[in-house]
């Protein structure tokens, strides 16, 4: 695995820096926010395995401009990768999102900077920037190390991408299409309880559509250009001038950062709300394409919240969030996708199957369950969120007890994934679970599955720490007498790799038991005689991989590339229902 560092200010000049403002100032808004923009656009389209020091470069300095400072900068750069020995890049979409904020935030004025300064200056902000990004990523990885340290690659791994994950580990095609799916569903799930229909009302109203699929062709303005993107960088949607004009800016205004406002900066929470900008009347330009893709139905969490608020009391869903995340999340899009992987196999039951048909003396049944022959498998369903403070990178001790809270147990003790996974694995094996009893508890093969809802918990190292504390509780079952040698580790899985691959599951080209067998091998790959210091590092590394890394590896030397098309080919006429009777269409 290629290390990418950095590079930072100190790198390359000498002195103190400016403040960011300085480099910034003399230059207007306009032609910061585009030359940013272009930035993060390159970040976005190209991936990281792609980019150097060079490349980066080439986003900065135009082949007239600045030929004698480009080449001070490459000689330094290359002097500097020969002495570290690891590969150097300039960017990084999280200090680049924050330059675009600062770009955002700060004032207008009059243009003084000629073009060959305003690259200059851009460039030397962003090693301001990555400075302070180094700075927190170095103490988080001491941090990590004291509160982990029986997991070095673990603590190394997490500290480094717990802040920032998901806007550099992604596949642009991939989210589309998952994010597209999932949101047609949960449609779906409300316009078939009458009860969300004052919610679902008030969501298309707020967005001035005439239905929820009007509001996918609409937004589907801005989601196009990034699929469709052949060139890395600045994209931006110019609406057409014609009869919905006025309507089709207004719709884009709901996801358009507002000027004026102050950015909430942790985590990014502005632009991941209003991933959009206006730069000129009726031109939207694409801050960050990623975090586009994801307001297509990560963000229509937010959107169902405030239509909620703007309903009257009565016909406002008391706990939205348990709406979504229990009966969406879980008994809806999970059982949907959990059925199609593992039922006509052997016994496979959901937590409200196993609710309605069994009574369990007041105790959690487990929200999914499957056993084929002597290997079961045991799901818990958590579709939760790392707080935005915990996340933003200050703070690795904050983060890791945010994540224990999740997924251990929280400030009151009360059981979360890895305990009420390890209280079912006992359950289990002392016959208490009365949906199944038929089978001998020393020969059990038994999987315990941490279903997630979020592709930002598919960092590197994460499954390891959850596993650490599931196999305490564990241990305590081994000390009551329990038999827990067949008892695999804990596994992490997000619901978009179900999602991609539950029609390969459900065909017979995958079997997820044996995709959880191989996985488990993987982690605990051995060492062998000859093996070069290469390949012991990659044996080393694939032990703190997720399963989603996994799984997408496996798949694809195997010619299956993660695409559900038939889910895929059934959404597309959904969305288009009734398209020829909308203006403009």
């Amino acid at each position: 695995m290629n290390r990418q560092l950095l590079v930072e200010f100190d790198d390359l000049f000498k002195g103190p820096a400016q403040p960011i403002a300085d480099y910034l100032s003399g230059i207007n808004r306009l032609d910061r926010l585009q030359c940013v923009s272009h930035l993060l656009g390159y970040l976005s389209h190209t991936p990281a395995t792609k980019r150097d020091y060079v490349t980066d470069m080439q986003q900065f300095f135009g082949p007239q401009h600045n030929a004698l400072f480009a080449s001070q900068v490459y000689q330094q750069t290359q002097a500097l990768a020969r002495r570290v020995e690891s590969k150097l890049n300039f960017l990084h979409p999280k200090t680049v999102l924050q330059l675009y904020s600062l770009c955002f935030e700060l004032p207008d004025e009059p243009t003084r900077q000629t073009e060959p300064e305003l690259e200059c200056s851009l460039f030397v902000a962003c090693l301001v920037l990555n400075e302070s990004y180094i700075r927190e990523q170095y103490q988080a990885m001491t941090v990590a190390r004291q509160l982990l340290p029986t997991q070095p690659l673990a603590a190394a791994a997490l500290a480094g991408t717990f802040s920032d994950f998901e806007l550099v580990n992604h596949r642009l095609h991939h989210i589309a299409m998952l994010q597209l799916i999932k949101s047609v569903r949960l449609f779906e799930f409300l316009e078939a309880e009458a009860r969300f229909a004052p919610l679902l009302q008030a969501f298309v109203q707020r967005f001035n559509c005439q239905n929820w699929q009007e509001y996918f062709r609409q937004l589907s303005g801005v989601i196009k250009p990034v699929t469709q993107a052949q060139t890395a960088g600045r994209i931006a949607v110019e609406v057409p001038v014609r009869p919905d004009y006025v309507s089709a800016c207004a719709f884009l205004r709901h996801f358009t950062l507002p000027e004026g406002q102050p950015l909430d900066m942790a985590d990014f929470t502005s632009l991941r709300a209003t991933p959009l900008c206006e730069e000129s009347p009726g031109t939207f330009v694409l801050v960050y394409p990623v975090l586009v893709l994801e307001a297509l139905h990560k963000g229509l969490y937010f959107q169902f919240n405030l239509a909620n608020r703007s309903l009257p009391k009565g016909q406002r869903e008391p706990d939205w969030r348990s709406v979504y995340c229990d009966l969406f999340s879980e008994q809806y899009l999970m059982y949907l996708l959990l059925d199609a992987t593992l039922k006509g196999r052997g016994l496979a039951l959901s937590g409200r199957a196993i609710f309605e048909g069994w009574q369990l003396k007041g105790q959690a049944e487990p929200d999914y369950y499957f056993r084929h022959d002597n290997r079961a498998v045991l799901f818990e369903s958590k579709d939760v969120l790392v707080h935005k403070d915990a996340k933003a990178g200050h703070d690795f001790a904050t983060y890791l007890d945010e994540v224990r809270k999740k997924f251990y147990e929280d400030e009151h003790h009360h059981p979360k994934a890895a305990k009420q996974l390890a209280g079912n694995v006992a359950r289990l094996l002392r016959h208490q679970l009365p949906f199944d009893t038929d089978f001998d508890p020393a020969e059990l093969l038994l999987y315990p599955v941490l279903v997630v809802h979020d592709r930002l918990y598919n960092q590197p190292g994460l499954n390891v720490v959850v596993n650490d504390w599931f196999q305490e509780e564990l241990a305590e079952l081994a000390q009551q007498g329990l038999p827990v040698h067949n008892v695999r580790p804990l596994i992490i899985i997000d619901a978009d790799t179900l999602l991609a691959y539950h029609e390969d599951f459900r065909d017979g080209r995958l079997v997820f038991e044996d995709m959880l067998e191989e996985y488990v091998a993987y982690l605990r790959a051995p060492a062998w005689d000859g093996m070069s210091a290469a390949e012991d590092e990659q044996r080393q590394m694939q032990s703190i991989h997720p399963f989603a890394l996994f799984l997408e590896n496996y798949a694809e030397k195997r010619d299956m590339l993660g695409i559900p098309r038939q889910m895929l080919y059934q959404i597309l006429p959904i969305i288009n229902r009734d398209a020829d009777d909308q203006p403009g269409q």
